[in-house]
């Protein structure tokens, strides 16, 4: 494979991956809510309510939407910073939170309960500072990416 079909093939992943990469972010972020909610609704007949049904079935979800967020996050600041000059950002303030929240997933047994508090936070501004960053592409991708696969899948 030559080095222009590689480059296309990386930029293709960089592209599309940080695409999907807010929605599935946004995903992970979701079993908290749910959970609250559903804790802080009646349960009926001992019953758990469908907030904690969708609770369960998220936090399955989680931990492999959180690789994919952390992992296409890495490969995409690595290939826009090739690309683009290092530099910070609010591209790298979001990869911070997303590798603090890590960390403190790997290191939950040694430092207790308080990790949940720390991961949460994390992962809340992960996903804002994500937005801030994401704001000035928003017209690319919805003008004409989007555009552009619409165009693609229904002519």
């Amino acid at each position: 494979m030559g080095g222009g079909k590689l480059m296309a093939i990386l930029h293709f992943i960089n592209v599309y991956g940080t695409i999907i990469m807010m929605p599935i972010a946004v995903l992970a972020l979701l079993p908290w809510p749910f959970r609250d909610i559903g804790l802080a609704v009646k349960r009926k007949n001992g019953k758990d309510n469908w907030l904690l049904k969708v609770y369960r079935f998220l936090m399955k979800i989680h931990i492999p939407c959180g690789i994919y967020v952390l992992v296409v996050g890495i490969f995409h600041t690595i290939f826009a910073s090739i690309n683009h000059g290092w530099g910070f950002n609010w591209g790298m303030v979001t990869l911070f939170f997303y590798l603090i929240g890590f960390v403190v997933f790997l290191l939950r047994k040694k430092i207790g309960r308080v990790w949940v508090p720390i991961h949460r936070f994390a992962e809340y501004a992960a996903i804002a500072c994500m937005f801030i960053h994401c704001v000035p592409a928003l017209p690319i991708i919805f003008g004409g990416i989007a555009k552009m696969i619409w165009h693609n899948l229904f002519g």
